[in-house]
């Protein structure tokens, strides 16, 4: 540190690093903006040159730097608790969607007699469009309940407070520098893509938490247990047009599969805000223990 109390030298007009042809200031710490051409009278000083030279070892962190971070550090904390709020709705919204292909699957027992009609119309327009005759129009009377109506309805908007549970999620995630591929949206776009939402909202998912965390595997299994329960209630739809016996059966495993990833996607939620909660740091910790089977 100089006898002047500045790293290097005191703050004052010098040539201009840059070789323009006037002077620029020096402000005890880095070059300015402020230049002044070489036959002008160098102003004087701004009121700020003479005040007392910061104390402290030259190593010392730059003021500015100092409250970038506290200001990263805010922001941060603030993405965490905004996610934090939306917990307690976030873990019955992504049981929602369960519960209505579980009711897909009552409804095809229920109504078999409709579905296995219906069925039997698909292949009477088929003959008939074949053979080039009219095809007759179709009747899915009794195919659907009310109920599944409602319960439709409620899905549409678990599905909503879900989205945004994942992006505020994904958000907090990227703001503690944890490694993800996707951008928050992306993420939760994902779900709405063909294909793509075959794998990739797992991974969305899967990348809110830390590498290494123990519950990455969890998440894994979850989304195996929902890709399977999904897949295989449209099989049994499929089943139900042509046999009753058939659809009963590929409705079973339909049923555990959903009821199993009913029971895990709280726990998910609640492994996720444990992470963000007590932060990146400590990848696997023991916070979120039982996370999941809550």
């Amino acid at each position: 540190m100089s006898q002047s109390g500045y790293p290097g030298a005191p703050p004052g007009w010098y040539p201009d690093p840059a070789g323009g042809p006037g002077r620029r200031w020096w402000d005890g710490y880095a070059w300015t903006e402020a230049t002044v051409l070489p036959q002008l009278t160098p102003p004087p000083p701004p009121p700020w040159a003479n005040a007392a030279p910061p104390q402290g070892p030259p190593a010392a962190v730059a003021p500015w730097a100092a409250a970038s971070q506290r200001l990263d550090a805010f922001n941060t904390e603030a993405m965490v608790d905004h996610e934090l709020r939306m917990v307690p709705a976030a873990r019955v919204a992504v049981v929602i969607p369960v519960v209505y292909y579980i009711a897909q699957l009552l409804n095809l027992r229920i109504e078999k007699d409709s579905w296995r009609s219906f069925g039997h119309q698909l292949r009477v327009a088929y003959d008939a469009a074949k053979a080039g005759q009219t095809v007759p129009q179709y009747h899915t009377n009794g195919l659907t309940s009310p109920f599944l109506y409602v319960v439709g309805l409620a899905t549409v908007a678990a599905v909503i407070v879900a989205c945004i549970w994942q992006h505020r999620a994904a958000t907090a995630a990227r703001a503690q520098g944890l490694p993800a591929r996707r951008s928050p949206a992306w993420g939760v776009g994902s779900w709405f893509v063909p294909v793509v939402n075959l794998w990739m909202p797992y991974g969305a998912l899967r990348d809110c938490l830390p590498p290494g965390d123990r519950h990455r595997t969890h998440v894994l299994r979850w989304w195996i247990a929902w890709t399977a329960g999904k897949w295989l209630t449209y099989v049994a739809a499929i089943c139900a047009l042509v046999s009753s016996g058939a659809a009963l059966v590929v409705s079973i495993p339909a049923a555990l599969a959903l009821l199993t990833t009913a029971a895990w996607a709280p726990g998910v939620v609640t492994a996720i805000a444990a992470a963000h909660r007590h932060g990146p740091a400590t990848p696997g910790h023991e916070a979120g223990t039982n996370a999941l089977a809550g």
